[in-house]
């Protein structure tokens, strides 16, 4: 039958063959005619025939299926077996009836069939026979078609008691259904154990693969939360920051008296930049609130899923995560809290601001009623002057009746304001309150949730345990009782059916074992072969294809050139008979591979040399449109940098950050020269700047030679599999 390996010892044997089929074949030497003795020959048949007589005729004694076969196929043996074995008819009858009590043979299960016709003639066995089930003698002969003879003959130990117990089994069922009135007596199939536990593993993995994700998941949200709440709060502090000292710099601005107005433009310049820097600050705030707010609720609803989930619920990183997401609200919470007080503050202030704002433009429109002069820059008279100051002290008069009719008023806002003022500071106290305790009952709830699980796990434990000890006890006792009732009904059953047993044992022998199993056995036979076959050559075509395809990824087409693989894809589907595995490999493979084909390896080695050369030459400019000096600079210093490999194996490791362009290349190169292509793409790809950009023709061709090297290896090493099992 045909075997294959993987696709390298496939090449080695290949070549061994090519080898040996070049070679002259050796010259054959003359044998030297044989010696004619005829004493010689007379000696070894005089000596043999006996020998081998007398052997046969001490198995016969010792055997006694042997020697009824040897009757039934040699004719006049029993009139000489007769003659070298006199022995009576008990004393034949005494020795089958103790091999049939030591060792049943799988005869005695072919003759239960005409058995029952049997025991159906005599009356003594007739409630015996009824007994029997001839369902389960018909499945048990079954047992008996589906093997040859030397089969039957190899498994007569292991199978000679099957049929008793089975005929004793049966015999309790009908017994107690006899006694019960029911008629149902079929046995349960069992589960395969090695298909439950296998279930029960793929069960745990699965589970264990979900945790292991809700774990990864969690903790990059955790981590980026951590971030971005840092970043936030942050922020937040500097917004508050920004609008207080916005704050104090308007209010010191309106305070100021001064009269010089390059001081004031000063003053009033700065409060513009300070309420620029606020705007600022407040839009960053808000920017990064927004980002920890939507992280924050993707934490959120992880949590949620993980705990409605059965299979997640009781993770522990779920419990720390619930944690964690307590100390983000209660951050955010805080920082949110002062930037609204400072908020507040900037807007008493502003609203303080634009009174002063507005009673000095009335002022100015009185100003302007009286003396149409002063708004223009004209120099005033002085009965002007003295109606404006006349005006100005009428204006005092009535503001100072103002003030003491608005010292009246505002002694009772004031008390309203701060009536106001106690209700905000008491909305603002409840809030915070209720966000605590918000948290404090999500804390409590994450203790709850850890408490219960371990106490679950420990009632569990005991739980089972308690039905360890009870399962146990109730099958000792079931095993009891099932033992005394097998030790009656075999005792009773035996005695009845042995006779009968060895009545029938010598027909069915001829019968069954001659014809019935020998033909099946030889159908059975060329049907497996058939099926073995066609597997087999199923496999070598789908071998064939596959090396086909590594021989037009390994060495390209005519010329060297570029192969579509798309006819040696389809080529391999049609041979594997489009197996699942086989198609979803070839679906792996991209479109340009299909299409246009991949470069082989010495294409690409060629090619790795011009491009390492120019990336070599190019390993000082990291970033695009460089200056010519940069150029002209890294072009000389690659003529001055050897190359200087450190490692020398595959295994070793090495810190990339400290790797320069130089270095990359020379490691690229030096695998390259080992033929390790896998290597040095790695490394080609940690290049960077105007390098990477020189060599991402070649990268992307060599990832894509090795993407399709890769899945053709394992189609070979499936279709080496296939081959392997047929």
């Amino acid at each position: 039958m045909w075997r294959t390996q993987t696709s390298r010892k496939g090449q080695h044997i290949l070549n061994a063959v090519r080898k040996y089929a070049t070679e002259p074949a050796p010259l054959l030497m003359p044998k030297p005619a044989p010696k004619s003795n005829a004493i010689r020959v007379m000696k070894y048949f005089g000596l043999g025939l006996p020998v081998v007589i007398s052997g046969v005729m001490g198995y016969a004694w010792y055997d006694h299926h042997f020697r009824t076969q040897y009757l039934y196929s040699i004719p006049y043996a029993q009139d000489l077996l007769a003659n070298v074995f006199p022995e009576s008819d008990e004393a034949a009858s005494a020795i089958r009836t103790q091999e049939t009590e030591e060792t049943p043979t799988p005869l005695e299960k072919a003759s239960i069939l005409n058995v029952q016709e049997e025991l159906a003639k005599d009356a003594t066995f007739q409630k015996r026979a009824n007994e029997i089930d001839p369902e389960y003698l018909s499945n048990q002969l079954k047992v008996i078609d589906g093997f040859t003879v030397a089969e039957l003959i190899q498994i007569q130990e292991s199978q000679s008691s099957e049929i008793i117990d089975g005929l004793l089994i049966k015999d309790a069922d009908v017994s107690s259904s006899e006694k019960s009135d029911t008629s149902d007596q079929a046995i349960p199939r069992k589960k395969d154990p090695n298909v439950v536990e296998a279930q029960q593993q793929r069960r745990v993995e699965n589970e264990k693969a979900d945790n292991a994700a809700l774990e990864n998941v969690i903790n990059k949200l955790v981590a980026n939360g951590e971030n971005l709440v840092a970043e936030t709060v942050k922020a937040q502090a500097e917004a508050a920051t920004s609008i207080r000292e916005h704050t104090q710099i308007l209010k010191h601005a309106m305070d100021d008296n001064t009269s010089d107005n390059f001081v004031k433009d000063a003053m009033w310049e700065a409060v513009a930049n300070a309420n620029k820097e606020k705007e600022q600050a407040i839009l960053k705030a808000s920017e990064r609130a927004s980002e920890s707010k939507k992280c924050v609720e993707k934490l959120q609803d992880l949590v949620q899923e993980g705990k409605a989930n059965r299979v997640t619920q009781n993770n522990p990183v779920i419990l720390e995560a619930s944690k964690q997401l307590n100390e983000f609200l209660r951050d955010l919470g805080i920082v949110n809290l002062q930037v609204r007080q400072a908020e507040t503050e900037a807007n008493v202030i502003q609203k303080y601001k634009d009174l002063v704002d507005k009673g000095r433009k009335l002022f100015q429109k009185e100003l302007e009623s009286l003396v149409p002069a002063v708004k223009s820059d004209v120099k005033l008279s002085e009965d002007e002057l003295n109606t404006l100051i006349a005006h100005a002290y009428r204006r005092i008069e009535q503001l100072q009746e103002q003030i003491v009719q608005l010292q009246t008023v505002e002694e009772q806002k004031l008390i309203a304001a701060h009536e106001e003022q106690r209700k905000e500071d008491l909305k603002i106290t409840n809030s915070s309150v209720n966000e605590e305790r918000q948290h404090l009952r999500e804390e409590l709830a994450a203790e709850k949730s850890k408490l219960e699980k371990d106490y679950s796990g420990k009632l569990e434990i005991e739980v089972r345990k308690h039905l360890t000890r009870q399962a146990a006890a109730h099958n000792d006792h079931l095993k009891d009782v099932l033992a005394v009732q097998e030790k009656n009904l075999r005792t009773d059953f035996h005695r009845a059916l042995q006779f009968r047993i060895l009545e029938e044992k010598e027909k069915f022998q001829a019968e069954v074992i001659g014809w019935i199993s020998r033909l099946k056995g030889i159908d059975a036979a060329v049907d497996a072969r058939a099926e073995s076959e066609k597997l087999t050559k199923s496999a070598q075509n789908l071998w064939l294809a596959c090396i086909s395809l590594n021989s037009a990824i390994n060495f390209g087409g005519v010329n060297e050139n570029k192969e579509p693989l798309r006819k040696s894809v389809e080529t391999i589907v049609q041979a594997s008979g489009k197996n699942p595995f086989v198609e979803k490999l070839t679906d792996s493979f991209s479109d340009t591979a299909l299409d246009e084909g991949v470069a082989t390896e010495e294409q690409l080695k060629d090619r790795f040399y011009r491009v390492s050369h120019i990336c070599h030459r190019l390993g000082l400019i990291n970033t695009l449109n460089a200056s010519l000096y940069k150029y002209s600079i890294s072009y000389l210093h690659s003529l001055v940098v050897f190359d200087n490999v450190v490692a020398t194996t595959d295994t070793e490791e090495m810190d990339l950050n400290t790797l320069d362009t130089f270095d990359l290349l020379a490691r690229a190169k030096y695998w390259m020269e080992k033929g390790n292509l896998d290597l040095a793409v790695r490394f080609m790809i940690q290049l960077n700047g105007e390098a990477r950009r020189a060599a991402s023709d070649w990268i992307n061709e060599a990832k894509l030679f090795l993407e399709t090297k890769q899945t053709a290896n394992t189609l070979t090493a499936y279709a080496s599999a296939s081959g392997l099992a047929n």
